[in-house]
């Protein structure tokens, strides 16, 4: 068992917004095409009780320095649909993209160890902000309804030790800043906003979508 030193989030007790799980949305007429292979937007899809298809999508991000991050995840969320391979009959696709922001810079998916590590210094007792956009494209009209969603992390100071024991507690390859905040030890201090939008999907954004796309005024 690893020193106590290197895990002091267990310390603490873990807040109530780290505990909640998603309220099924209830009654969706229609069936949505979900343009990403993330698990943890699949599983709140699940749980909104949902009919929805995983399929792919050719579309493939570039990193744009001059781009505001709330332009660019809207950018990256609407080629993921509009790249979206579906059926000929599909009709709502959608798109969604999170990206970490921190001292003016984008923090994507980390590619190494090394890159990782930096990720998780950088981001050590200072606040971030976590972007995410949802796209959910009409393929019949070619309009499409956007959302944002920004939540501020505040993170607890991390030594070296503790970085080395999250990366292997965590793998952080596949995830935005190099951590997650639902798994591991928790070195996330406290959020303002949204919870499930650090996760990758904001779901209260998502609800208002679709509660405007039953009602004829989502799309424009």
């Amino acid at each position: 068992m690893p020193p106590k030193a290197l895990i002091p989030a267990m310390k603490i007790q873990t807040p109530s917004w780290l505990t909640r799980r998603v309220k099924p949305f209830g009654k969706f007429p229609f069936l949505l095409y979900l343009a990403s292979q993330s698990s943890r937007r699949k599983e709140m899809f699940r749980q909104l009780g949902l009919k929805f298809r995983v399929v792919r999508s050719r579309y493939r991000e570039a990193a744009i320095s001059s781009t505001h991050p709330a332009d660019l995840v809207v950018l990256h969320a609407r080629g993921k649909a509009v790249k979206a391979v579906v059926p000929s009959k599909a009709r709502y696709v959608v798109g969604a993209d999170t990206l970490v922001w921190c001292r003016k810079q984008v923090l994507g998916k980390p590619r190494t160890g090394a890159e990782a590590y930096r990720m998780l210094a950088q981001l050590s007792d200072r606040v971030h902000k976590v972007y995410s956009a949802i796209v959910i494209l009409d393929r019949f009209t070619g309009k499409a309804q956007t959302g944002v969603s920004m939540t501020k992390v505040y993170v607890k100071p991390l030594g070296r030790k503790a970085i080395l024991h999250y990366m292997k507690v965590v793998r952080p390859f596949d995830k935005a800043g190099a951590y997650a905040i639902q798994e591991g030890p928790r070195i996330v201090r406290k959020i303002a906003g949204s919870y499930t939008n650090v996760v990758g999907l904001p779901v209260d954004l998502l609800r208002k979508m679709l509660r405007d796309l039953v009602k004829g005024k989502g799309a424009a």
